[in-house]
């Protein structure tokens, strides 16, 4: 399991490391170990093996770290007392803003985390950042811990699953260790709560996060959710809790376009070290092209084409990419035309599509027209250059409708209501 061998192991790391700390945000774990020789053997031999059991346990990546007695601080060696449940704040060092890939398709989500990690509990508090799987909610989340930790050092950031608040709910109920629990989540600065979305029809749990929110939000504190709905939608949700999740600033993310994709792609490439070449962008522009579905699974792609590559020693190209993702390219299928946006839109609004295509500009083919041009936008791999060409429009009037309909369906209930049916009926027909 460890890759050394038996008497390797018991020689220089059974019984022969300490823990000291393991820094969440850059992900350091810092070990005692006894003397100068014992050091130097174990960074020159064993860095590396130690360095990859420790990612694969903390799931993040992590450096490993040697220090001598000496070299151990006092505030290094700070341990919990008995009564403390376990501290959740584990950021992936990755996730930072500097990281994040802003696009139309997240732009205001982006903006309003960035906003509240320089002022916390200053600008929006509740923030509700909520989209499908894999679109980067808890990227912005990490970032938000992240940046908060860095340069508000004083404040306590408190991170964690709805899953692990749950566990940690009927945990401390059981053992009598509510006060413990209490204290945790209720004398904090910031909380940041992923995925609330799994408490819902748990009654207790719910119960507990609205009196959370309810202190916290009385005290003046931050406090970030993500989900991959908004509180309105959220089934088995006390509608108490729905009316307080709604209460500050609810931001989406929707699927990237093609270029962002290319951007998020090339970016991932830098971070891992990949050289850039033509190889590398033909392999990009291949997975931005076949890849539809979210962030995650396109940088999994990426991950599979990089890895399959070094394994082989095969060279780095479109044909590799082909061959390797054939599976999930075929999984994924062709996705929605325009002219499957078009159809699906002008049946909803009882036109025809050859009304879109007019020039007609009354308000009740206008907006229909410009929800087309968005949908076309955001569920395609189609350019803002390209979606002129298909609705006969320039340029300037494709992007002027996509950017006023990414807007206002952050203030008008009705049109989002709208774009989120017509959206769902066009994935899943198409």
């Amino acid at each position: 399991e460890t890759g050394l061998e038996t008497v390797d192991f018991d020689t220089w790391i059974d019984g022969k490391l300490s823990l000291v700390r393991f820094n969440k945000v850059t992900g350091e774990l810092l070990l005692g170990v006894e003397n100068d020789f014992r050091k130097a053997q174990l960074q020159l031999k064993y860095q590396g093996v130690i360095d990859a059991a420790a990612t694969e346990a903390f799931g993040v990546k992590v450096q490993t770290i040697f220090l001598l007695p000496e070299e151990i601080k006092p505030e290094d060696t700070k341990r919990r007392t008995a009564d403390e449940l376990p501290d959740e704040n584990i950021f992936n060092p990755r996730y930072t803003f500097d990281n994040f890939i802003v696009g139309d398709n997240s732009r205001f989500a982006a903006g309003a985390a960035q906003e509240v990690a320089k002022a916390p509990g200053k600008a929006y508090s509740p923030l509700f950042i909520y989209g499908g799987s894999g679109l980067g909610k808890t990227h912005l989340m990490n970032a938000i811990g992240i940046y908060i930790l860095e340069n508000f050092p004083d404040m306590k950031v408190l991170y964690v699953s709805a899953e692990t608040f749950t566990e940690e709910f009927v945990m401390a109920n059981l053992h009598k260790k509510m006060n413990a629990f209490k204290t945790k989540y209720r004398n904090i600065d910031v909380l940041l709560i992923d995925d609330i979305q799994f408490i819902s029809e748990k009654d207790k749990t719910v119960e507990e996060v609205f009196n959370t929110y309810n202190t916290l939000y009385s005290m003046g504190k931050q406090m970030v959710f993500t989900s991959d709905r908004p509180p309105k939608d959220i089934l088995g949700l006390d509608e108490r809790l729905k009316g307080r999740l709604a209460a500050g600033l609810l931001v989406d993310i929707v699927p990237p376009s093609y270029e962002i994709k290319v951007a998020i792609l090339k970016k991932k490439a830098l971070l891992d070290g990949v050289p850039e070449d033509e190889g590398v962008s033909d392999v990009i522009s291949f997975i931005a092209e076949n890849i539809r579905s979210n962030v995650r699974e396109l940088e999994s792609a990426f991950n599979r084409v990089i890895a399959f590559a070094k394994f082989t020693d095969a060279p780095f190209t479109k044909a590799l990419a082909k061959q390797v993702l054939k599976d999930v390219v075929q999984m994924s299928g062709n996705g929605p035309t325009a002219k499957d946006v078009k159809k699906v839109v002008a049946h909803h609004f009882s036109i025809t599509v050859a009304d879109i295509d007019s020039v007609e500009r009354s308000r009740s083919l206008s907006m229909p027209r410009q929800v087309a041009m968005y949908l076309c936008r955001t569920l395609t791999d189609l350019s803002y250059p390209k979606i002129a060409e298909i609705f006969k429009k320039d340029y300037s009037t494709v992007h002027h409708a996509c950017i006023k309909i990414a807007k206002e369906i952050t203030t008008n209930s009705h049109l989002e209501s709208i774009v989120e049916e017509l959206t769902e009926k066009i994935q899943n027909e198409y």
